[in-house]
């Protein structure tokens, strides 16, 4: 037995996803899908276009009694309604007849994909009711309960048997599928499925008097079955197994499938629901019986194109936002430097100006500090000469740009400090050393501060 991978890499749930994130999802719908729908005698076939926009279908066309003519007469019919269609570069998704899979959906919780395969290995054998004959599976997560996956199963020797038919017939094959993975992919390209669903197909072959359902809700994430019923009685059967009200509206598979833009021919809903899935590949995910080194694949000859755009769109954003900024900038920096360095030998020059004035200045007010100096020395003297008393006798006068040292003998020396203080040439007078008594005078020494002095003479 073998178990062959699915179609597509899975983006996000729509259900679960911000708007931003939907926007992003149809976005990315861009493709042209072929899908073809087995029946009985014969093969319905449709070609989408599928955009952000919404779908619109190129055409459509059955392939009457194909089981009881040569492949290569009806491959060569169907090549032709490609070529009409502009499109042969197309390979089929194919959707084989609901009697002859086997569809089941298995509640997995906590298990990852990588380990799934293992899981349903284990009881593949009750799942078909074919007994020792080899079968072909694969399966999907339902995007209502991600815990719950979908299992179709096919006889080898069918799928085997089909490959060669369409081999024969020369149309490649990207895929081969059943219903209920097609619609399930189908309904949720542009927007979420609906809370509950319940649509039905009846074959257009008149013969075979059947009714396909399709349904999800909150009891099934996934419920597909085929019955030899009436409608009705296989709607009832069908609300009762989705756990439905007895009256919930139930819907043609047409109409719960997006409608095609300008379409006003008859098509099959199966086989639309195959073209829909294969038409948006960057969105879609549905379980492929095909396994992966069989597929044939359009996906690079569909996506050339809008690749290329894209390539131009970041080559545009590049030079406008990265390269064209870096060589402004590259140039701004070099005519920036340029002229620095024009300027620099005029500021070297202000540089030695300014520093031989400042030199200048300070020679200048040296020599108008010594200038003034012995004037106002000699103010201090004839201030000292007038406020001493004869009986003061002065030993020493050092006079400092901020002060003055007075050393002498005196009768009292105490009165002398009140006395310098008086005059407007003094201020802050104290002893600075100790007076000394002898026998009739007292020796001091005494310094007193000069007014309006702050290092320089005053003149």
């Amino acid at each position: 037995m073998t178990a062959p991978e699915i179609e597509v890499p899975q983006v996000a749930p729509v259900e679960s996803a911000t708007p931003g994130t939907s926007r992003l999802r149809r976005m990315l719908v861009f493709g042209t899908g072929f899908g073809i729908a087995i029946g009985k005698r014969n093969l319905e076939v449709a070609i989408v276009r599928s955009r952000a926009s919404g779908p619109s279908l190129l055409g459509v066309t059955s392939i009457v009694d194909f089981r009881s003519r040569p492949a290569a007469e009806w491959g060569a019919e169907l090549l032709g309604f490609l070529a009409g269609a502009n499109a042969r570069y197309l390979t089929a998704t194919v959707v084989l007849p609901r009697e002859e899979t086997i569809v089941r959906t298995l509640k997995i919780p906590g298990v990852a994909d990588k380990d799934i395969q293992g899981a349903v290995e284990l009881q593949i054998d009750t799942l078909h009711p074919w007994g020792d004959e080899e079968v072909t599976w694969t399966w999907m997560r339902t995007e209502r309960d991600r815990d719950t996956i979908l299992v179709g199963l096919v006889r080898k020797a069918l799928l085997g048997d089909y490959e060669t038919l369409f081999s024969e017939a020369g149309i490649g094959l990207a895929a081969i599928t059943f219903s209920s993975a097609a619609i399930h992919a189908a309904v949720r390209i542009w927007s979420a499925a609906p809370a509950s669903l319940l649509c039905f197909a009846v074959s257009n072959e008149q013969e075979r008097g059947r009714t396909e359902v399709y349904g999800e809700s909150t009891a099934r994430a996934v419920y597909s079955a085929e019955f030899a019923l009436p409608p009705e009685r296989a709607l009832a059967i069908s609300r009762s197994e989705l756990r439905l009200e007895p009256g919930y509206p139930a819907s043609s598979l047409a109409e719960a499938l997006p409608l095609p833009s300008g379409a006003a021919a008859e098509y099959s809903p199966i086989a639309w629901s195959a073209a829909l899935a294969a038409s948006a590949p960057l969105v879609t995910r549905f379980a492929n019986l095909l396994p992966p080194d069989r597929r044939a694949s359009n996906v690079r000859k569909q996506l050339w194109l809008p690749a290329a755009l894209g390539a131009l769109v970041l080559l545009g954003l590049l030079l406008g936002f990265v390269v064209l900024p870096a060589i402004e900038q590259r140039r701004y920096l070099a005519e920036l430097n340029a002229e620095m360095k024009r300027l620099e030998p005029a500021a070297l020059r202000a540089q030695s100006l300014d520093r031989r004035i400042a030199l200048d200045r300070a020679k200048i007010a040296a020599l108008d500090d010594f200038r003034r100096r012995p004037q106002a020395d000699l103010d201090v003297l004839n201030e000292l000469t007038r406020l001493l008393p004869p009986q003061v006798w002065t030993n020493s006068i050092e006079i400092s740009p901020d002060s003055v040292v007075i050393a002498g003998e005196a009768d009292q020396a105490a009165p002398l400090l009140k006395l310098l203080d008086s005059s407007p040439l003094f201020q802050n007078s104290e002893f600075a050393l100790s007076v000394t008594h002898n026998a009739q005078t007292e020796q001091f020494r005494i310094k007193t501060m000069r007014r309006n002095r702050t290092g320089r003479t005053t003149p």
